[in-house]
């Protein structure tokens, strides 16, 4: 038997202790606990629907393994799962590979960074720090611990509620209105129909040229009367008709003028002729483009191909069926003078308006559209604007407040359907664009409502509106700053938010106190916030008890919530649950 030496047994020792000193896997689970972590922000934070992770890690010396790697994967895990994060990768000082190397004797530091999607079972969570090592052959997992608690999701308390701009309406010393007829001629005549003078808007027309006073409410201007032929026959026929139809109309008017006893209708220059064209080749084209005759698109492009009035007639004549229909249908209507009653109205009192708001017929497009704006009756309002769209369908202002109307009351497809109708009528108005694009909010479709509020912006529209509601988009962004100064001086839940968000929660305070008291347990919940972040304990859970009492999902939220994470182990915050 082989002698074992004094020095031979040293010899192993010191390589023992050498194999021991460089670590090993067993050693670096035991000691995985003294690596030191630092997680920014802790609790984690949600910002535009994601969650950044910011750790910043201290390996001791005499930890890392020279010929060891190690593999970090934080993870956040929930009560339905888990996310799990990127991985990070260390090495030994001798390990062959391109990872960050950590030394053995003088140990070091390590940084990741990772951003997640933002999904609500998250709201209740822990960050995790897993890692795993190996060497040569071997692998271990060393150790699973907590980082920090997830997640802060105040953002999500921001009130979407869009605002709509009501364009505003003034009113004149006097209204602006008028009263039109149409007679019709038989062809080739310019002699007026006794029948034409029994039809309703000839009648009401007279009535009002004959029964104005000096002393009445309205006050006559002029009257303008414009003939026209239809575009069939000769054209130095029509320009006869033209003439003749012109006279036959203002002779009536002058006859009918005699028995009225307004001073300003015995003015020579009361009636006014118009010049008008000798074949009504506009007026044919837009009664085709409204009807349902045969051919319609052939005859229409008959028209943008010809400018020739004897080349267009022939070519329709040619069209035999449609020609028939041109005949009998849409011709006649051309045959006609349009007489047009210019006067002004004396403008009624605020109080006067009111007390017909209930009879709305009775009242002119002006007065209605002005009318609604003096009360805040939701119903009379829309009654007031659908009756001044019956009267005046064109009425841009109408259909913009209508849809203001409908949108206070969540009926949001018709307050779209307004609102596109009075962009229809008047393209690119900033009060509408700015609507457009609060209606796109509400329905959570961001860009186009950004597109919207940039063009309703450069289109010149100042309402205070329009930038509260891209306050609201810059919250969901996570652009607090931007927020605050669209928010503007006005004060609000909005802004306030905004202002605790951007970490100035000495002017949230200041926000809140300016709104005085409201039913919204969500404001006192906000005000229990700020409370927290500035250490003012009694305020945090007077508020809070506030909150609860007046809306009770806020019971359960508010257990749970990160914001006040100092306090769950105090008794007088888990007394507010129990």
């Amino acid at each position: 038997m082989k002698k074992v030496t004094f020095n031979s047994l040293v010899s192993l020792a010191v390589a023992i202790l050498l194999l021991s000193s460089c670590g090993g896997l067993d050693k670096m689970a035991d000691k995985a606990k003294d690596i030191k972590y630092t997680v920014t922000p802790n609790p984690l934070e949600m910002h535009a629907g994601k969650v950044a992770v910011d750790i910043k890690g201290t390996i001791p010396p005499k930890y890392f393994d020279k010929k060891a790697l190690l593999v970090v994967t934080p993870a956040l895990k929930y009560a339905t799962g888990e996310k799990l994060l990127k991985s990070e990768t260390l090495q030994g000082e001798k390990f062959e590979g391109n990872n960050k190397a950590i030394s053995w004797k003088e140990g070091g530091k390590f940084s990741y960074v990772d951003t997640i999607p933002y999904i609500d079972d998250m709201r209740i969570s822990d960050l995790e720090f897993r890692a795993n090592a190996s060497k040569g052959d071997e692998n271990q997992d060393l150790i699973t611990m907590k980082l920090a608690d997830g997640i802060i999701v105040t953002p999500l308390l921001v009130d979407e509620t869009a605002k709509f701009v009501e364009i505003p309406v003034t009113m004149d010393a006097k209204i602006a209105d008028l009263e039109t007829a149409v007679i019709l001629y038989t062809i080739q005549n310019s002699n007026i129909r006794s029948s034409e003078l029994r039809e309703d808007d000839v009648k009401k027309l007279i009535e009002l040229l004959t029964s104005t006073t000096d002393e009445s409410d309205n006050e006559l201007v002029n009257v303008e009367i414009s003939s026209y032929a239809s575009p069939d026959g000769p054209e130095d026929l029509n320009a006869k008709l033209v003439e003749g139809r012109g006279k036959s109309a203002q002779n009536y008017i002058t006859k009918s003028l005699k028995k009225s006893k307004a001073t300003v209708t015995k003015d020579a220059d009361f009636v006014v002729k118009a010049t008008t064209p000798t074949e009504d080749w506009e007026g044919f084209k837009k009664e085709i483009e409204g009807s349902s005759v045969q051919d319609k698109d052939l005859i229409l492009r008959v028209l943008s191909m010809y400018s020739d009035p004897e080349v267009r007639e022939r070519e329709i004549k040619n069209i035999s069926e449609a020609y028939t229909a041109l005949k009998d249908d849409i011709l006649p209507q051309l045959r006609r003078s349009v007489i047009k009653a210019n006067y002004q109205s004396k403008v009624k009192t605020d109080e006067e308006l009111l007390a017909l708001a209930s009879n709305p017929d009775t009242l002119k497009l002006k007065e209605l559209v002005y009318t609604a704006t003096l009360t805040e009756d939701l119903a009379v309002k829309e009654s007031l604007y659908k009756m001044a769209i019956s009267k005046h369908n064109d009425c841009y202002v109408a259909n913009n407040n209508l849809g203001v109307v409908y949108a206070a009351q969540n009926k949001m497809a018709d307050a779209k359907s307004a609102f596109e109708r009075a962009n229809e009528i008047k393209a690119n108005l900033a009060p509408v664009l700015a609507n457009l694009g609060a209606i796109a909010l509400t329905n959570g479709n961001i860009d186009e409502a950004n597109k919207y509020f940039a063009d309703a912006k450069s289109a010149g529209c100042k309402s205070s509106h329009l930038g509260y509601n891209m306050g609201i988009i810059n919250i969901k962004d996570g652009l607090y700053t931007e927020a605050i100064q669209n928010f503007g001086g006005e004060n609000s839940f909005n802004k306030a938010l905004a202002q605790t968000l951007a970490k100035q929660n000495a002017e949230a305070e200041a926000t809140l106190n300016g709104l005085g008291e409201t039913d919204n347990g969500w404001f006192y919940y906000l005000k229990a916030i700020v409370a927290a972040k500035q250490s003012k304990d009694d305020a945090v859970f007077s508020n809070l008890g506030t909150a609860i009492s007046k809306t009770s999902e806020i019971k359960a939220y508010a257990k749970d919530d990160r914001e006040f994470l100092k306090y769950f182990e105090n008794e007088t915050f888990k007394a507010l649950f129990q």
